[in-house]
């Protein structure tokens, strides 16, 4: 958040966890058995000045139903993994990649100098039962807090405070006095946009981590001046206050994150509104001939709509046969074979509806199910005159 100083160490190697008590005959599942909870060892050269502690994990939450997924560090007490929010049942019974948004406090005196062994579990699948809790790690991160320093750091010169900013708006960094030389800017938004993250929510400081970098966040400058253009061009219009602010990192591995600035999203000529989806089905996942489907209600005159786009986010959905909108295909598939993808697929508008529209996704594979992530696809719909 805002103000914070840290240091992040990154666990960068995927891996899989099963219910070390599953039943479930096979040679896969005895290798995996045999491997379960397998000490993972991160390095953290000094806990010195360090105020507290957390631990961010990238994760896909696995065979539907797996519960109980859990990690320990140092043979200490067990502590659960944040699941998605705003699911209307739990939150196993959908399908979901988290990625860098499962983030925990941990007890500080947990952590040490030099070598600490982490481990991971998962629990019994609570539905959809094949007797075969499994999941995915694809990362996980300390992070280190410390008393944030006196003199500044970074902060955003431009756009200034209380200001409007248009389409594709610079945004220019000053960075401050450190005892390091700064290696690396990201600045990040708070705002409302298609909820990537695989959290469940939809307004907060939009980004992803992949390999302890970030992703989809506004934009990286690596040398001065510190400057990077926020393309906007399928960014919702904003009832709220847009939120900016940077993420300065050091030579030393420090990051700071500056003060933010409150500014205004004012468009000239054009409107894009975000549309979600309703009625998710739990196991949002096809396979076999099975058809799936969500309604994403999109509200209003459609007289001005120019232009539209359907996003999701999937995992292994190179599996699917057809992704389309309203009973016409899109696309015959997206993404890829066992991971996760974000896809952003044109529309045709003959195709929109005011009201009601109805996504479907369908396969006949007898591989793996092309699964769709909470929380289910969006319209992004562009109006203009």
């Amino acid at each position: 958040m805002p103000g914070d100083c840290f240091r992040e160490y990154v666990y960068a190697h995927r891996f899989g966890e099963i219910d070390p008590n599953s039943t479930r005959p096979g040679k896969q599942t005895d290798d995996m058995r045999a491997g379960a909870r397998r000490e993972r060892a991160l390095e953290i050269p000094s806990l010195g000045r360090a105020t507290r502690a957390e631990v961010s994990v990238s994760y896909w939450g696995g065979h539907i139903g797996t519960s109980d997924q859990k990690f320990r560090i140092n043979g200490g007490e067990w502590i659960a993994i944040p699941q998605p929010k705003n699911t209307p049942t739990p939150a196993q019974c959908y399908y979901r990649t988290i990625l860098g948004r499962a983030t925990v406090e941990v007890p500080l005196d947990q952590l040490k100098a030099g070598r600490n062994l982490f481990q991971f579990t998962a629990g019994p699948q609570t539905c959809y039962s094949f007797n075969w809790g499994f999941f995915w790690v694809y990362e996980f991160t300390v992070r280190l807090y410390y008393n944030a320093p006196e003199e500044v750091v970074g902060q955003i010169t431009s756009p200034t405070p209380g200001t409007a900013i248009g389409e594709n708006p610079r945004i220019a960094v000053k960075a401050g006095r450190s005892l390091t030389p700064i290696t690396q800017v990201d600045v990040i938004g708070e705002y409302e946009d298609f909820n990537w993250e695989g959290d469940g929510v939809y307004r907060q400081w939009h980004y992803v981590v992949q390999r302890g970098q970030l992703r989809r966040h506004i934009g990286t400058a690596i040398q001065e001046p510190y400057e990077v253009t926020w393309d906007t061009t399928w960014v919702p219009d904003q009832d709220q206050p847009v939120r900016i602010a940077a993420r300065v990192t050091d030579a030393d591995g420090s990051i700071y994150i500056t003060n933010p600035v409150s500014v205004t999203f004012k468009r000239q000529g054009r409107s894009v509104r975000l549309w979600k989806a309703s009625e998710v089905p739990r196991a949002f996942g096809v396979r076999v001939g099975s058809r799936k489907e969500c309604r994403i209600i999109v509200d209003g005159d459609l007289s001005k709509a120019r232009a539209a786009r359907l996003v999701l986010s999937t995992w292994s959905a190179a599996h699917a046969e057809e992704i389309g909108l309203n009973g016409e295909k899109l696309v015959d598939r997206v993404g890829l074979v066992h991971n996760y993808s974000f896809d952003s697929i044109p529309v045709p508008m003959r195709l929109l509806r005011s009201g009601h529209n109805v996504f479907h996704v369908f396969s006949n594979t007898k591989e793996h199910a092309a699964e769709i992530n909470w929380p289910g696809p969006a319209l992004l719909v562009e109006y203009g005159e």
